[in-house]
């Protein structure tokens, strides 16, 4: 039970975090970024790291691939 429980809130998670903006994906914090983008840390996205960092998977999600999202043109 305790592992069912476990998954449904590590898919709760990594559904709410925000993966896309108008202009483009989020990305990680080892990826590159477009130099013609202007990016910020998604609050969103480290929130739910955060509140859910006694399970390993969504903080690990957040800073490899959820970290940075576009929001502007340089």
């Amino acid at each position: 039970m305790k592992r069912i429980t476990a998954l449904a809130v590590l898919c709760f998670v990594l559904s709410g975090c925000t993966t896309r903006t108008d202009l483009g994906p989020c990305i990680g914090i080892a990826d590159d970024k477009d130099p013609n983008l202007l990016y910020k840390v998604s609050a969103w996205n480290m929130v739910m790291g955060i509140v859910f960092m006694g399970l390993v998977a969504p903080p690990v999600f957040v800073l490899v691939d959820e970290f940075y999202c576009p929001v502007g043109r340089k």
